[in-house]
């Protein structure tokens, strides 16, 4: 099963077992966020990466500057620790890692929160790409992509010991959108995939895709 059916399956089987009144505040949410365009009005292909310095569980920084150095990027904006689709496109992004390293670029994760939840997410899922902590959500703000909780749908977070404001160090409850980018070494978004729903995310086969056509056009044009 792909990526991307494993996603809505899970979805499938955790929106029956919700109650119905908190599977009504979700779809509310969903349509909400869909009307505001939060996911089509964020960073897309064409636009520039905004610059970063973020810090890993560790507490060793990675800059955008530097890992487009080294040439392509592959970011990938997470919820939480805590979300169970994030769980999986973790690790489908760790699978894929050693295919994006061979053609020549870099994988990373972004997630809300301080380096100690990023520590804790990265040592349970086994990634080895670096993980970096965005305290207050303030890279993913910048890419036009974190939205705040409706009030209900804030309630269920917080009836189940998630408190976002504390976790994550912010003033508001607020969630990044799910979203999975692929950048030229000169920060041009060449592929963006982003959306509302935590369980719609890209088959990994579309970013080695994205990549190769990146490998192919500089070839090209050393030619």
């Amino acid at each position: 099963m792909s990526l991307s059916q494993t996603l809505l399956e899970l979805s499938r089987r955790h929106m029956a077992e919700l109650p119905t009144h908190e599977r009504a505040e979700i779809e509310d949410e969903l349509d909400r966020l869909r009307m505001m365009r939060v996911a089509e009005e964020g960073l897309g292909v064409g636009d520039s990466l905004p610059d970063f310095a973020l810090e890993d569980g560790a507490g060793r920084t990675w800059t955008s500057a530097d890992l487009l150095d080294r040439g392509p990027l592959v970011l990938a904006l997470f919820r939480g620790g805590w979300c169970p689709y994030c769980e999986l496109t973790m690790l489908a992004l760790e699978d894929a890692r050693p295919a994006i390293e061979a053609l020549g670029a870099t994988a990373v994760g972004v997630m809300p929160g301080g380096r100690d939840q990023v520590a804790k997410a990265a040592a349970k899922r086994g990634v080895r790409y670096p993980l970096l902590a965005d305290p207050a959500n303030g890279f993913v703000r910048m890419c036009g992509l974190a939205y705040e909780l409706s009030p209900g749908h804030a309630r269920i977070h917080q009836a189940r010991g998630r408190n976002f404001p504390v976790l994550h160090n912010d003033a508001i409850w607020r969630l990044p959108v799910p979203a999975v980018f692929v950048v030229e070494p000169s920060a041009r978004v060449a592929f963006a995939f982003s959306d509302v729903d935590p369980a719609r995310w890209p088959d990994p086969d579309a970013l080695l895709a994205s990549l190769e056509d990146l490998r192919q056009g500089h070839v090209l044009l050393k030619r």
